[in-house]
């Protein structure tokens, strides 16, 4: 992970318990760097490009900021159930992977958050940052959001994670200027509080990764989907996103997978509107499912179920156990340096959410 123009400076997020640091350095949405610790509580997050993912002069031509309006909330694929333990091996099961079980094995559906109900299970899932002490967490790199539990909300079976303007704002130096003007909705399985020795809500090692999406094409806003390790002392040395969206373009789904304590990277995309094997379009016309297989052997990223590249070093591979992260920014330091920024600071927008689910190989 080399940043394009070095490192970028840094940015901060308030809680509590007072400030943690996050740095911006090179592409991806890292969290807490290797060299924080537990009495620091110094959280590092990195949000740029490599040099190889630089907006074009062609670049598509920026859609029109949709209003906040009703998306299809029914899933197309079956419902899991608790009762559903075995993808497809159950009546009513979902289908499960886009990729067949090793030999010998099966997949067995190991977490589902389906949002059937009024809201989400908060056995399952967090509205914060793994970082969180008790006011929720802001944003990093220099965006505008900061998250509060209100903006998420469930019904006709998603969960809506809403960014919408804050006011009054809420003071933090993690923010731009030195105030949130946002409040956001954010999903994650990471520890609901950092200071209480709460457990990490849902860790697993190796597993396909899958959340049924609907996102926001509007400039300005930046749809997130990744992984890190659940690692308490914020050692974080390695990331997998497996989506990470300019909401200006549509059509460009960044996949990258950050290793060697965050410092290499390798990405699926080797440019805007280009996505690996995968379709080049407007996928923000509906509902899309994107995936992710990690195994010891491979990571490979996923769209409705086409693999569109994959990474095959498994001396490099993650072999411990992670936590899921699913969220919206608002005019972070990508958008500012590729210039699609936010434009109009009075839109509301939502990220919507049909499911949350993770499928692990086990003996038949």
């Amino acid at each position: 992970m080399r940043p394009r123009h070095g490192r970028l400076g840094w940015a901060v997020a308030a809680t509590t318990a007072g400030v943690l640091l996050l740095g911006a350095g090179a592409y991806g949405l890292v969290g807490p760097s290797a060299a924080a610790t537990p009495s620091s509580s110094s959280p590092r997050a990195t949000l740029d490009t490599p040099a190889s993912q630089s907006p074009s002069a062609s670049a598509s031509p920026q859609l029109s900021a949709s209003p906040l309006s009703p998306t299809p909330s029914a899933s197309a694929s079956t419902r899991a159930s608790a009762g559903c333990t075995v993808a497809g091996g159950t009546a009513g099961c979902p289908a499960g992977p886009p990729v067949a079980a090793a030999a010998g094995k099966k997949w067995k559906l190991s977490f589902s958050e389906e949002f059937t109900g009024s809201d989400y299970d908060h056995s399952k899932l967090t509205p914060c940052f793994d970082w969180n002490t008790g006011e929720c967490t802001s944003t990093f790199n220099n965006g505008r959001e900061h998250y509060q539990p209100s903006q998420v909300v469930v019904s006709n079976g998603t969960a809506k994670l809403i960014a919408a303007p804050l006011s009054p704002p809420y003071a933090t130096s993690a923010c731009q200027n030195g105030l949130c003007t946002y409040k956001a909705g954010l999903l994650s399985t990471a520890r609901p509080r950092a200071d209480n020795g709460s457990a990490y809500l849902y860790r697993f090692t190796y597993g396909y990764v899958e959340a049924r999406i609907k996102f926001p094409a509007t400039r300005g806003f930046f749809t997130a989907f990744w992984m890190l390790p659940t690692n308490t002392s914020y050692d974080y040395r390695s990331e997998i996103d497996i989506l990470e969206l300019l909401g200006d373009d549509p059509t460009t789904m960044f996949m990258t997978y950050h290793y060697a304590g965050r410092d290499q990277s390798h990405a699926v995309n080797t440019g805007k509107h280009n996505n690996g094997a995968c379709s080049v379009k407007d996928y923000s016309k509906s509902f899309v499912r994107m995936g992710l297989d990690w195994q010891p052997g491979h990571i490979a990223w996923y769209i409705d179920g086409k693999k569109c590249g994959q990474f095959t070093d498994a001396a490099q591979i993650e072999s411990g156990p992670m936590q899921i992260i699913l969220h919206m920014m608002v005019d972070n330091n990508w958008q500012q340096r590729w210039n699609v920024g936010l434009t109009d600071p009075t839109l509301t927008r939502r990220l919507e959410v049909d499911y949350l689910r993770v499928y692990q190989q086990v003996p038949k």
